[in-house]
């Protein structure tokens, strides 16, 4: 088959991406295998460790081919890489990570101004990377081609090893993709339909012992006041036939899913059209010890 020169941004991305799975996974059995050893021993070497796999990883892809294990994953190789530039990716992709674990797990304060301003360097130049890898991305989104620094310093580009073709796409993902689209649909319009006010409700009157029905009364109202339903300063007092007050928005809120609910402190049946607004119609004076409880109410309409 000829190589395609074209190669997608996805499968560049999980060529990279692959790369850094694969060097996780060992990591991780080294650590498994440290485990039984004496602790913090190894901890020390865990840098150098590092350096060994990434070069165990380099030595059985790129000395002995044209790809890492993440691009003959996806059938994808660097068509113009040669030795030297294989021995520089090496360098490239170890170095600088390695100065950095190192200094930041020794202490520097007691080795002179220079190990200090050395840190301070490799710091500095970690910074950088950092912005020339945001900057690449933007121009590997841009351009589709070496979406790593590394490839774009030494001039690498990826080619596939197959004839160009659409990206394949499993029968197992694509089942987990429809049902995930169901349940979604399915919360989407279940959810909205539920009545929360009414199960919170119901919750709270098996759970908490709730006062007997009364008569219906006229609310009082004062400064003490609080809302039935969320126990803050009533906002827009209303009522709607017991003796408790609510903010306008809670009680709004309950008729709007249904037209009867109770009344969470005295258990009276609440219906939405009793529902008044209240205000205070007189200041509090010290003659008359009834002011503070007189209003008077204002329909809906």
């Amino acid at each position: 088959m000829t190589p395609s020169v074209y190669v997608s941004r996805i499968n560049q991305v999980d060529a990279a991406q692959l790369d850094k799975e694969i060097y996780k996974v060992l990591k991780t059995q080294t650590k498994e295998i440290a485990k039984y050893s004496v602790p913090g021993k190894i901890d020390k070497w865990q840098a150098e460790i590092d350096v060994v796999l990434k070069f165990l990883i380099w030595k059985f892809s790129l000395q002995r081919g044209s790809s890492t294990f993440g691009q003959r994953l996806l059938n994808l190789h660097y068509s113009n890489i040669n030795q030297k530039k294989a021995v520089l990716y090496l360098i490239l992709s170890v170095l600088p990570q390695y100065l950095k674990d190192k200094l930041a797990n020794e202490n520097l304060s007691d080795r002179g101004v220079l190990a200090q301003g050395l840190k301070s360097l490799v710091d500095w130049a970690s910074n950088a990377v950092s912005l020339l890898e945001l900057i690449n991305l933007l121009y590997f989104l841009h351009r589709g081609i070496q979406p790593r620094v590394i490839e774009f310093l030494l001039g690498l580009s990826t080619q596939s090893i197959t004839t160009h073709r659409p990206r394949t796409i499993g029968y197992s993902y694509m089942t987990r993709e429809l049902l995930w689209h169901g349940l979604m649909e399915l919360f989407t319009i279940g959810i909205p339909m539920i009545n929360f006010h009414y199960l919170k409700h119901a919750v709270t009157r098996l759970w908490q012992r709730m006062e007997p029905a009364m008569m219906r009364s006229f609310p009082v109202m004062n400064a003490t006041t609080k809302c039935a339903y969320c126990q803050e300063n009533p906002i827009l007092p209303s009522h709607a036939g017991c003796s408790h007050i609510f903010c306008y928005y809670c009680l709004q809120a309950h008729f709007t899913a249904m037209n009867m609910f109770h009344c969470p402190i005295c258990n009276n049946e609440l219906y939405a059209e009793d529902m008044k607004r209240c205000t205070v119609t007189s200041a509090p004076s010290s003659d008359d010890e009834e002011s503070d409880d007189s209003f008077e109410r204002v329909d809906n309409g």
